[in-house]
């Protein structure tokens, strides 16, 4: 609906201008009143334009219509499919991250953690005998990632040098999203089963503690300048917001069910929360609900891109992508034959990863993101060209 908005004004500014310069036949009409009859209706010829009049009524109708043009321009579809790429193994996807260069997945379906090259566009390592992976944390200055093994209640960490595994962590709860604060050696681990967000020392290898969230604990999020940590509790539609000692801080209620994904925007300090059929902008002080967005239902976790302000997700078949400025706003919407629920942004090349299932088999979806800026300042061109016009007389 958002793209028809330019449309729709383009065709008010014409019917108004209609109204303006054609006169209507009830406009050219006058009534008048004779002794001992009915009222009779005689025609008025409305006056014709001039020459100069004419022409500026044609200048001005063809500004609007480039107008039009350059804004539905700017807001068409700013998705393209560039590959959809053969995955090996069962359908099943669960978190996504670049580690070293390429693009990691865990891959629950086929029991792997699969390493992507996005340059050569192939799968370049198999982690495999995995057991249930989930979630993910990279370290680059370690050159270590962790992933969540929820089958065999461990972390298994893994080294960017050959993607071998190096450690593998015994943890009591069954890992699922996970969270490493830059420049701490703490893992923060999700346990929906006990409903419990536990922090693990990755310096000693151990446990350090655990706090019951009383909910199902979905995704974290991490706030630097609080020093705070963020949690969705899916059946409990909140938001908890605890301390790196895993002391609750605050708890924000949302007027929303399901609360998945989660994303702190440092810029704007601002919370997104993923909810049923909805993307939550917060007050990150209050938890007061600034914004609210229509979005597919099954989303699940929300990435940002700092550098084009741009909010995304995937979810029952879409790939949906939002404006992330001074306020919360849906940009576009992209129908896919791969379904999947999670995905990845590429800054440097505007491209969105996202693998899931098409037919029973695996694939890793491949999109670009175009760059509409160039569009969008032509449009603010042509409106102060419009602006700038002169004005009709009538």
């Amino acid at each position: 609906m958002h793209r028809l908005r330019p449309v729709l004004l383009f065709a008010g500014e014409l019917h108004l201008l209609h109204q303006r310069l054609v006169p209507q036949r009830q406009q050219n009409c006058s009534v008048s009143h004779l002794s001992g009859s009915k009222s009779r209706i005689v025609p008025r010829i409305p006056p014709r334009l001039d020459g100069s009049e004419t022409l500026m009524h044609r200048a001005t109708l063809l500004a609007l219509l480039v107008v039009m043009l350059l804004c539905v321009g700017a807001e068409a579809a700013a998705l393209r499919q560039v590959a959809i790429i053969d995955i090996p193994g069962r359908p099943g996807f669960d978190e996504l991250a670049f580690a070293n260069g390429m693009l990691v997945m865990t891959h629950a379906g086929a029991g792997t953690v699969d390493i992507f090259d996005p340059v050569k566009r192939r799968l370049v390592a198999h982690i495999t005998n995995m057991a249930q992976p989930r979630g993910i944390a990279v370290d680059e200055q370690a050159g270590k990632l962790y992933i969540g093994n929820a089958g065999s209640n461990s972390i298994v960490a893994v080294s960017f040098d050959g993607w071998k595994v190096e450690d593998i962590i015994q943890i009591s709860v069954a890992p699922e999203s996970l969270l490493l604060v830059p420049g701490s050696k703490r893992l923060y681990v999700v346990a929906g089963l006990k409903q419990s967000l536990m922090a693990v020392d990755l310096a000693a290898n151990r446990e350090l503690g655990s706090v019951q969230l009383d909910g199902h604990p979905a995704y974290l999020a991490s706030d630097p300048a609080r020093e705070l940590l963020y949690v969705t509790l899916q059946d409990k539609k909140q938001v908890v917001a605890l301390d790196p000692t895993l002391k609750i801080v605050k708890r924000f209620p949302l007027t929303a069910s399901q609360p998945t994904g989660i994303v702190y925007d440092q810029k704007l300090d601002r919370i997104y929360v993923a909810v049923r059929s909805a993307v939550l902008s917060l007050n990150a002080d209050t938890g007061v609900e600034n914004a609210r967005v229509a979005a597919p239902a099954g989303i699940d976790m929300l990435w940002l891109d700092n550098a084009s302000r741009t909010l995304m997700a995937a979810g029952s078949g879409a790939i949906f992508t939002m404006s992330a400025d001074s306020r919360l706003a849906a940009r576009d919407e992209m129908s896919t034959d791969v379904k999947g629920h999670t995905l990845a942004f590429d800054p440097q090349k505007s491209l969105i990863y996202m693998p899931g299932g098409r037919e029973g088999r695996s694939k890793l979806l491949i999109l670009r993101q175009l760059d509409n800026a160039a569009a969008q300042q032509r449009v603010q061109n042509a409106d102060a060209t419009v602006g700038a016009a002169k004005p009709l007389s009538y």
